[in-house]
């Protein structure tokens, strides 16, 4: 005992230990001082980030198809890809040649519409309308919203460009980051981006089924019920269906406001038919493209809707979904696998 304690002394007598010590210190404050300044640099540009993440995702989907495309025809990657540009700009084209000015005219029937429910409302409520201080309010928020659409626009562009170019090079960008990674953590790397673009492509698949369904739901029911704008509303529900839980109750209220320019009567009946389409919606159709697809827990859903959208605002609230499923996958494999042990459960 004495001999050890001995030893220890003469270690901390050395000069050297103390500089080794100091050394490490540095370090590991110069390290935490270069992971806070990361975070950030990243909240600062967080809403590019996000916007190239929406790139990701569109470039999942332009890959997959490419992969389709070069299963049909044996092509390589650049004639399939090639292939797959055109079929969508040409299905883009056409959608707005034929769809267009039907869309244009139901949003234009949409906003009459509106206007016909807000005088439905009661006098309390219209007679604040008509003064001063409401009006310029909502001059304001009209004038906020139409510079928010053209943000919008400008950012459906970058995000479509971000998509190609990430698509068109899928190689590049995944070696630029696993290079990021120490080397021997490349094979666990290429590992989790592998199970991460899987789960993010069948979140996505089972995405955009559901909001095909309530779409084409939401069209037939507002159509039987004889509502004026059932495009326009139909489009507004299957879009906001990307957003889990608040989306559907955003796409409910311009519709039964409108419901109410037609009748108390058929406000309700607007109201019951939204609730039975999203009764259908989350106890038929999600069963059954869960089967298939990766879905996420509902508690895990909500605290992202929530937290996505204080953090990031509307873009957040779009994102909060396949956002979770990145995390899921990244607390799967290097939390649940690498520090427990245990064998990753999501994607399932």
């Amino acid at each position: 005992m004495d001999g050890r304690v001995g030893v220890e002394r003469e270690r901390a007598g050395r000069p050297g230990a103390n500089w080794d010590e100091l050394r490490v210190f540095t370090w590991k404050v110069l390290i935490v001082a270069l992971i806070g300044g990361l975070l950030f640099v990243g909240w600062q540009v967080a809403d590019a980030l996000l916007l190239v993440f929406a790139g990701v995702l569109l470039a999942i989907l332009l890959l997959r198809a490419t992969g389709g495309v070069r299963g049909l025809t044996g092509l390589s990657q650049a004639p399939a890809f090639g292939i797959v540009l055109v079929v969508l700009a040409a299905v883009t084209v056409a959608g707005f040649w034929f769809m267009g000015s039907t869309l244009a005219a139901q949003f234009s029937q949409l906003s009459d519409q509106l206007s016909a429910g807000i005088k439905q409302l009661p006098e309390e409520v219209r007679s604040q309308i008509t003064d001063g201080s409401l009006s310029t309010a909502l001059i304001s928020r009209l004038r906020t919203a139409a510079t928010g659409l053209m943000t919008f626009l400008a950012d459906v562009v970058v995000v479509v460009f971000a998509g190609i170019y990430l698509a068109a090079s899928p190689g590049l960008y995944r070696r630029g980051l696993v290079l990021l990674v120490p080397p021997s953590g490349h094979d666990r790397a290429h590992e989790v981006l592998d199970a991460t673009g899987e789960a993010l492509w069948k979140w996505l698949i089972g995405q955009l089924i559901s909001m095909a369904l309530v779409g084409m739901l939401t069209y037939a029911a507002l159509l039987t019920l004889g509502m004026p704008a059932a495009l326009a509303l139909a489009v507004v529900a299957a879009a906001l269906e990307f957003i889990p839980l608040i989306g559907p109750i955003l796409a409910a209220m311009p519709a039964i406001l409108i419901g109410f320019a037609v009748g108390p009567t058929t406000a309700l009946w607007v109201a019951g038919a939204y609730l039975l389409i999203q009764q259908v919606e989350g106890n038929l159709i999600q069963p059954l493209v869960q089967k298939k697809v990766v879905s996420l827990p509902p508690v895990i859903t909500i605290a992202a809707v929530v937290a996505a959208g204080t953090l990031f605002g509307v873009m957040g609230l779009f994102l909060a979904a396949p956002l979770a499923v990145v995390t899921l996958v990244l607390v799967n494999f290097l939390y649940v696998r690498d520090s427990l042990g245990e064998r990753p459960r999501f994607p399932d």
